[in-house]
C-alpha cells in the first residue's frame, strides 16, 4: 500500500492511515448504497452489488468525471479486503485519476472512495475493464 500513499501525497493529499476500520467502513457502506432486501446477499465484491442493484450508477468516463466533480475535501479510502483505511483531506489535492488510485496487491486491489457522510462513493475494482463506478446515495434504488 505504501506505493499508493506515495502516489497520494505527490497530489498533495494528506493521507492517515488507520488499521481495523476496514470491516466498519464496509459495513457503513454496505447500509447507505445497497437496498435492503439486497443485502441478504451480497456478491463477493460490494462493487458488483451497486452495478447489478442500483439505478443511476455512473460506469467508465462519466463515473470519472462524476468523481471529478464530487465535493470532496475529506474522503475517505478503504479495500475490499483489508481492514487499513486512509482518511484522506484533499483540500489542497490536484485532480486524482484512476491510475493514482490503483493498488496491484490483491488485499488492497479493489478501491473505494466515499464522502465523510457517505453520500457518494467511488469504486475501482481490481479487473481492469470494470469500472470505475460512482454512485451517489439519493440514487440507490427504493431512495426518494
Amino acid at each position: 500500500m505504501d506505493p499508493l500513499i506515495e502516489r497520494l501525497t505527490a497530489k498533495g493529499v494528506e493521507v492517515t492511515k488507520i488499521e481495523d476500520r476496514g470491516q466498519k467502513a464496509r459495513q457503513t457502506w454496505v447500509a447507505h448504497f445497497i437496498r435492503p432486501e439486497q443485502r441478504t446477499r451480497l456478491s463477493p465484491y460490494l462493487w458488483e452489488d451497486i452495478v447489478a442493484g442500483t439505478e443511476g450508477c455512473l460506469v467508465g468516463t462519466t463515473a470519472e468525471h462524476a468523481f471529478e466533480r464530487a465535493g470532496k475535501w475529506k474522503a475517505m479510502l478503504f479495500f475490499q479486503h483489508s481492514n487499513d483505511v486512509l482518511e484522506l483531506d484533499l483540500t489542497q489535492a490536484k485532480p486524482l485519476t484512476r491510475k493514482d488510485l490503483i493498488v496491484e496487491t490483491m488485499d488492497y486491489a479493489d478501491v473505494y472512495i466515499v464522502d465523510p457522510a457517505y453520500t457518494w462513493t467511488y469504486d475501482i475494482p481490481h479487473e481492469a475493464d470494470w469500472g470505475p463506478y460512482f454512485l451517489t446515495k439519493l440514487r440507490a434504488k427504493g431512495d426518494h
